[in-house]
């Protein structure tokens, strides 16, 4: 089917699609099942019910929930209305959700009230104390002076707070009464993914409408189709959910099955079960379905296709996830937020040795070069520079912070990926290391900056730097070096105790050397490159 994408909303995409499909299943998850229509009219109903909270179009919702049908209704209810989804990890702790309440501007959170034995709306009180005497709509907090409302998941009363079934009732009255939504533009921002920063502070990627297009462009490598279904358990707050797994499946019809978290052998039933046929994730959820499947097999000759990414993909691990999962086509994938989540892809039939090689060329209308990375000229095949990327999936700019902005979008559009890559004769991309510090701990991105920022939050510690370390399950982990104030006494095991209630799981340090001093150049600055030796070293032996 041909779109305008220079037209075309995500709200107009389930539309279209509830049109054609109105009956088949969209979404399954936590014990619920929503046909398109009922997605259609679900996703109405939140928009106008937002709208009675005061939400205009523009404004910015923040989501603090776990994958589940809801999640997507209320992503697609603020396509309706044309505010921006502001999504937040769910592992995030007080102190990492404040950061992005306030810069984010939110005017609603939509949050969990209680889940995993985590008591969330319990922490959203320790960050809102005006809650407790607030009217929904009308709530006035001194750290965020933008948010009105929080709206708790389920039918819950708690003081302060309305829930999800309220507000669609509330939507579904004013729909009654004749009440219509304004109208929403293609060019219009439609969500904003934070992402980790080397400042320390997180950076929110503002993408608008078309992420559409690069929806359409993965289906068609992946040969997704209408009715195919999708396994959703990539974190929709995090871009390969929501740009590869949600997108799809609106614009498509396909069907995607939610899970809350990952548990490979959940999954494999899920997969036997609902029969799925679309799978994806990082090398760690293949490793596990192997060694789940071995424990005990299941019929997942259903499944067609999966991309992997997120970390190097060994050819063990590529061979044995095609062959033992009876997949048709196993295709490398690499991307990032700010380019909606994937740039290359290796084809649906490529040869087994371009996944292993972690390769792919570019998947649509839009450029990728390799450039220098002082110059920023293009370089020839076979030399390694520095990845860059202009066009539509491009995002529009991180959000309030021009400066980081302009530090990774040059004047003439070109998005510097901070990646180190190399082209071949045969036009396959290959990313060969990365100029930024980041390492990625099974799929997540982890900042060495925002985590030495937290550590240094400790009373006890000076100083701490942190590198990526080589882990076989989850890629990299952090290893910490700490310097004490003088005369402080900490051990590594309580310095991992104090850093967990302030950090995501997967940011905490797996390692933690203590130092007198750290090494410097003859101008102060720490030598990185000389700790990373040092930790990778002390993990080889």
């Amino acid at each position: 089917m041909q779109h305008d994408w220079s037209t075309l909303t995500i709200g107009e995409a389930l539309r279209g699609t509830a049109r054609r499909f109105p009956d088949r299943t969209a979404l399954i998850g936590l014990g619920a099942t929503l046909s398109f229509a009922e997605l259609d009219r679900a996703a109405d109903e939140v928009a106008h019910g937002l709208r009675a909270l005061g939400v205009a179009r523009g404004d910015q919702v923040a989501l603090w929930l776990t994958n589940c049908p809801e999640w997507v209704v209320c992503w697609m209810a603020c396509t309706r209305l044309g505010a921006v989804l502001v999504p937040i990890n769910t592992r995030f702790k007080p102190d990492e959700v404040e950061y992005i309440l306030a810069q984010s501007d939110a005017r609603v959170l939509i949050a969990m009230d209680r889940y995993w034995d985590i008591d969330y709306l319990g922490m959203i009180r320790t960050m809102v104390p005006e809650l407790d005497a607030a009217t929904p709509g009308a709530l006035a907090a001194a750290r965020f002076p933008e948010l009105r409302a929080v709206v708790a998941w389920g039918e819950v009363e708690s003081p302060g707070t309305t829930h999800l079934a309220a507000l669609r009732r509330a939507g579904a009255a004013r729909i009654a009464a004749g009440d219509t939504l304004g109208p929403v533009d293609a060019d219009d921002p439609v969500i904003i993914v934070y992402t980790s920063g080397t400042t320390g502070h997180p950076k929110g990627a503002v993408h608008g409408h078309v992420v559409l297009r690069n929806a359409a462009n993965i289906a068609r490598v992946m040969h997704i189709e209408p009715g195919d279904v999708i396994l959703g358990h990539m974190p929709l707050y995090h871009v390969a959910g929501a740009f590869t797994a949600c997108i799809p499946t609106v614009l498509l019809g396909c069907t995607l099955v939610t899970m809350p978290q990952w548990s490979p052998d959940e999954a494999l039933d899920i997969i036997e079960r609902e029969r799925v046929t679309i799978f994806g994730g990082i090398p760690t959820h293949f490793i596990d379905c192997l060694d789940a499947i071995r424990r005990r097999p299941r019929d997942v000759a259903c499944l067609k296709s999966a991309w992997i990414g997120g970390a190097p993909v060994t050819p063990d691990v590529a061979m044995a996830s095609k062959n033992e999962l009876g997949l048709r086509a196993l295709q490398a994938v690499y991307g990032m937020t700010e380019t909606t989540a994937a740039t290359v892809f290796s084809e649906f039939d490529a040869p087994l040795e371009v996944l292993c090689d972690n390769k792919g060329r570019p998947i649509g209308d839009f450029e990728v070069i390799v450039a220098d990375p002082i110059q920023g000229h293009p370089l020839p095949v076979g030399a390694v520079g520095e990845v860059r990327v202009r066009g539509h999936l491009v995002m529009k700019g991180y959000y309030r912070n021009p400066k980081a902005t302009a530090e990774v979008i040059t004047s003439d559009g070109w998005f510097r990926t901070g990646d180190l890559g190399v082209f071949d004769e045969a036009g396959y991309l290959k990313i060969t290391g990365r100029l930024k510090e980041m390492f990625i701990v099974g799929g997540s991105n982890a900042y060495p900056a925002e985590i030495e920022r937290l550590l240094q939050g400790i009373a006890q510690v000076k100083q701490a730097v942190v590198v990526g370390v080589p882990h076989r399950r989850l890629g990299e982990v952090g290893y910490a070096f700490v310097q004490l104030h003088e005369g402080a006494a900490l051990s590594a095991e309580a310095l991992v105790a104090l850093a967990r209630p302030m950090m995501a799981d997967y940011k905490v340090p797996r390692h933690v050397s203590f130092v007198d001093e750290f090494p410097r150049t003859t101008t102060g600055k720490i030598q990185r490159f000389v700790l990373q030796k040092q930790a990778r070293d002390r993990i080889a032996d």
